[in-house]
């Protein structure tokens, strides 16, 4: 009897013991975040920034200095080649020596007046007028533009500038996802249609700079998107399948540079060696050391191996998570 009643108070003390261990386990537990890895299609990209331009502009000019005397059409029209925009008067051809000089509609009714030639300016295209850029009894200069027409102005595109680091990577057909301040609630998709021959300099912040002229096309323009706005294009160079990432909040180094995450085996934190290869938008691509389904803890500052865990956030990479 004494026996049974001895085990039964050993048993007894023993679960718990047991019990008190395992509260008190799972009291100092370190609350942590883990994210599940799984293989994705990630992209290559260049990101590069340009301005809002319609596909096709084409600028109307006087024949030479002039003065408008009237206009037929106003912004917004739809005209036809040939048809006339404008009359224009001016000096006969004799005298364009001295077009520089005339300033107004006085230099037109003085003495030069029997030399002067009234003219009409026609739309060499045919499309809509998207700005006249002269006004009735008004003077324009030689080479000013007096009207905009374009054959098809809801198509646009956006002219870029890459950096000739860059431009390698670029190639036309390469699609490319539109951005802007000016329409920050839409992303619009285009393709890299045509890639300039020749480079130029520009001055950047960094100072002067060596570009490369890119024009992509807009798919499906209209909305928030304008001409004149500008741009930033993310050209997908390369898209890449079946890529493990680890987030870059996840993996660390030690001194010796040797990269590691912890992964989650159970309720513990292991300390796994790991091999990081190119960098995407969502973190470092693993080739060794994790595989599909491990669970791995972000920002895992506050354990060590074989800490003891307990995860209160779960994501995947994907998820951004």
């Amino acid at each position: 009897m004494k026996r049974n009643v001895m085990l039964i108070a050993f048993t007894t003390l023993t679960l718990a013991a047991i019990f008190t261990w395992g509260e008190i386990s799972r009291n100092s537990a370190i609350p942590v975040s883990v994210v599940k890895v799984y293989p994705l299609t990630v992209d290559d990209s260049v990101i590069c920034s340009g301005r809002v331009e319609r596909v096709s502009e084409h600028h109307v000019f006087s024949p030479s200095a002039a003065y408008v005397s009237r206009i037929f059409v106003k912004t917004g029209d739809v005209v036809s080649a040939g048809q006339p925009l404008m009359e224009v008067q001016t000096l006969d051809s004799d005298l364009c020596g001295v077009e520089d000089e005339l300033q107004s509609e006085t230099d037109f009714s003085g003495g030069f007046q029997q030399n002067i030639k009234t003219k009409t300016v026609t739309s060499p295209y045919a499309g809509e007028i998207l700005s006249l850029n002269a006004l009735e009894q008004s003077y324009i200069q030689t080479g000013q533009p007096v009207a905009i027409i374009s054959d098809n102005p809801a198509q646009l595109q956006i002219r870029l500038s890459v950096n000739e680091s860059q431009i390698s990577d670029i190639k036309t057909g390469q699609k490319a996802i539109i951005t802007g301040v000016g329409f920050k609630n839409t992303a619009y998709t285009g393709v890299v249609k045509e890639i300039s021959s020749d480079a130029k300099q520009v001055l950047s912040k960094s100072g002067e700079e060596t570009v490369v002229e890119v024009i992509v096309s807009v798919d499906k323009a209209g909305g928030e998107i304008k001409p004149g706005y500008t741009a930033k294009a993310k050209i997908i160079t390369s898209e890449n399948e079946g890529v493990l990432i680890a987030p870059y909040e996840a993996v660390r180094a030690d001194k010796d540079g040797n990269e590691y995450v912890f992964k989650l085996n159970g309720k513990k934190a292991v300390k796994t060696p790991v091999k990081t290869n190119r960098e995407f938008d969502k973190g470092f691509e693993i080739t060794s050391g994790i595989s599909k389904n491990d669970e791995i803890i972000n920002n895992p500052d506050s354990v060590s191996n074989g800490s003891y865990v307990v995860p209160v956030k779960r994501g995947t990479v994907n998820s951004g998570d």
